[in-house]
């Protein structure tokens, strides 16, 4: 249609010939062009001295380690005992050993002790060609011999520079850690020796995870749904496909909270949903960050049988804190479910008809309760040596009915009283706070935030907008076409998005996923461009800080593997739908960098106050590549035909070009 409407030979009339003479100079990629991209960070996201924002610990750095790909969990250490060699061990995120300083001064890099910067990695100068031994030795007298090239994008060998064709491999076991471990994962407690053998293209031996450079991007996370909180579509074999809906109602089917069948289902669901493994196969693919959500019954303090849940999760959270030190990974505790729901939905742990958590004092103030025992216990963690600095971010609300916003006992008044009390406890150099707000558009929830960053920037000092974005739940409008996911991640999302960082609020999108709500998705790689696409996104916007897929995994039934699938990033990724090292093979660096010009020439206009989240995204459609070509000029005759055809094409959401037309021109059209 638009081609055709640039061919067609029309009378002028005198307000269109004003109008196409104002858009001539203007060319079709200064219209249709999407919001410029940009590193997310500025400094206008400090709210004053003390805002961990000012310096985003939690984006910026990342533990000065080497481990091993297959296992995220294992490191390099160069012992103290000059004889040693060096080897792969657990890793101990204070261990002084296994802590390095990239020296890249010269060709290659020193890979130097942190606690001892004399101390480099070298190589055993004696010995056959393969198998070389690496030993520490002298930094300033070791020379070439010392350097070696780590991989471009933070995965792959690491190469001895003196000879190219070597590489650090990982040998057979030598020994057995003398730490006690709670883990069965097979080889947890082994050391491995390193040497350096040749260099054999994809050998998993020789893939490493070297450190990289995080400053200004936006950390990449995951959530650890379905564990510490069930939902019924997410163990469909145990749950929706028995009739039911929500845990609370699980544990009734065993006979209550101290049934010992209820509890065995749960520590059994608890001890196996989530394992060490599964946190190296997320390390491997570049995940830095899991939210995890829990319910107030996880808190001892808190907890009531009554309630009807089985006591005893949080046992495992505390192995997770361990496990994700070891790792170097971050951690947000996320309280998703609050006493009589503060939702209308499974995901509260049980279903009430009504979000009652605002309208019964009791359960009001008992959610007080269970917000200040969730930053006791992160305390609790924070002075225990194995997971300390861990978490470094709490979560009051999820996804809150928003209809209470403004009521007497409602979302305001919990955020108001609740985040200046966690902040005496939580220290903003340290933790960041989350917001669950869902209205849409998010212009009055991000001004109030704003707002509040201002007058009380103290306790609202690195406290965080959570957006959550997907793409369905009514944002799914058939026929659907992988071109409509792209169009609303790079065309829409980010005016959904732009209420915040207009306010210099920051943000994170708590939860999306690359479900469209239709089948198609496991076909032409979309599963791999949509993904990189959000992913591009939230690391152009400014104030984005982070992001968190939903989810990890799912309890895939047997007879429907493909159920659910694009919600579970392991299957996916155990699939080949994504590949092991997606984030670390990802160019994030410009806004959906795969569909080139496209964002920048295709993209319909959307109005920061008036879009939603189920806003439609269509991609208007050129006439060839040259004539939305960056800063080409249009024919008068061009410029008449656009104008008219968005003129008379309102109803098909290219209203924005009468915007346009009126601001320069100063008219309506």
């Amino acid at each position: 249609f638009f081609a055709r409407s640039l061919g067609r030979q029309r009378r002028r009339s005198p307000r269109i010939e004003m109008i196409s003479r104002r858009l001539q100079p203007l060319g079709v990629a200064a219209l249709l062009g999407g919001l410029p991209a940009s590193a997310y960070w500025h400094p206008s996201l400090c709210a004053g001295e003390g805002d961990p924002l000012c310096a985003a610990p939690w984006v910026h750095g990342e533990a000065p380690v080497l481990s091993w790909a297959p296992r995220a969990g294992k490191c390099l250490t160069l012992p103290g005992d000059a004889a040693s060699s060096l080897h792969l061990r657990s890793c101990d995120a204070d261990g002084e050993g296994q802590h390095f300083e990239i020296d890249r001064s010269g060709p290659g890099a020193l890979l130097r002790l942190k606690a001892s910067p004399g101390t480099c990695v070298g190589v055993d100068g004696e010995g056959a060609e393969r198998g070389k031994r690496l030993t520490r030795a002298d930094c300033d007298t070791g020379g070439e011999a010392l350097r070696f090239e780590l991989p471009e994008r933070g995965q792959g060998p690491i190469r001895w520079a003196p000879q190219r064709n070597l590489c650090l491999t990982v040998q057979g076991p030598a020994a057995v850690e003398d730490e006690e471990f709670d883990s069965g994962a097979e080889g947890a407690r082994m050391v491995f020796q390193v040497a350096l053998e040749p260099c054999e293209e994809g050998l998993q031996s020789q893939a490493f995870l070297a450190p990289r450079d995080l400053g200004g991007s936006a950390f990449v996370g995951v959530n650890l749904g379905g564990w510490l909180l069930l939902e019924e579509w997410m163990w469909p074999g145990e749950m929706s496909h028995k009739g039911i809906h929500d845990e609370w109602s699980l544990i009734a089917k065993y006979g209550g909270p101290e049934d010992p069948r209820a509890q065995k289902i749960m520590h059994r669901h608890w001890e196996n949903f989530l394992r060490e493994e599964h946190l190296d196969q997320l390390a491997r693919f570049g995940i830095t960050h899991v939210r995890v959500p829990v319910g107030y019954w996880l808190m001892g303090s808190v907890y009531n049988v009554s309630d009807g849940f089985v006591d005893g999760g949080e046992v495992y959270l505390r192995r997770l804190m361990r496990w994700l030190k070891q790792r170097r990974m971050k951690a947000v505790l996320d309280l998703h479910a609050l006493p009589g729901g503060q939702a209308v939905d499974g995901f509260t742990g049980r279903r009430y008809d009504q979000a009652t958590f605002f309208l019964e004092s009791a359960h009001f103030e008992r959610g007080k309760r269970a917000a200040e025992a969730l930053a006791d216990l992160i305390l609790d963690y924070e002075a225990q040596p194995s997971s300390s600095g861990v978490v470094v971010g709490i979560e009051l609300l999820n996804e809150p009915l928003h209809d209470f916003w403004d009521a007497p006992m409602g979302i305001r008044a919990f955020y108001e009283e609740m985040v200046p009390w966690v902040r005496q406890k939580l220290p903003a150099e340290k933790y960041m706070v989350l917001l669950s707000f869902m209205d849409s558009p998010h212009t009055p929830t991000a001004d109030w935030l704003a707002e509040a960053r201002s007058k009380d920037p103290v306790s609202f000092a690195g406290v965080v907008y959570d957006l959550h974005l997907y793409h369905l739940f009514g944002d799914n409008t058939a026929p659907w076409t992988p071109g409509q996911d792209h169009c609303k991640t790079c065309c829409r999302d980010p005016h959904l998005i732009k209420p915040m960082f207009s306010k210099s609020v920051p943000s994170i999108i708590g939860e999306y996923a690359l479900s469209t709500g239709f089948a198609g998705w496991e076909e032409d790689g979309f599963a791999r461009t949509h993904l990189e696409n959000q992913w591009s996104l939230f690391n152009t916007t400014e104030a984005v800080v982070g992001s968190f897929q939903w989810n990890f995994r799912l309890l895939l039934p047997d007879e429907k593997l493909d159920m659910y699938k694009e919600w579970s990033l392991l299957d996916l990724i155990n699939s080949g739908y994504l590949p092991p090292d997606g984030v670390y093979g990802s160019d994030l660096s410009a806004r959906c960098p795969q569909l080139g010009d496209r964002v920048g020439s295709e993209c319909p206009s959307f109005e920061n106050m008036t879009v939603i989240w189920t806003s439609r995204c269509e991609w208007q459609l050129r006439a060839n590549a040259s004539a939305s070509a960056p800063g080409r000029t249009l024919s008068a005759e061009e410029a008449e035909s656009i104008v008219e055809l968005a003129v008379a094409r309102r109803s098909c959401g290219l209203e924005w070009f009468a915007l346009v037309a009126s601001l320069l021109l100063g008219v309506r059209v």
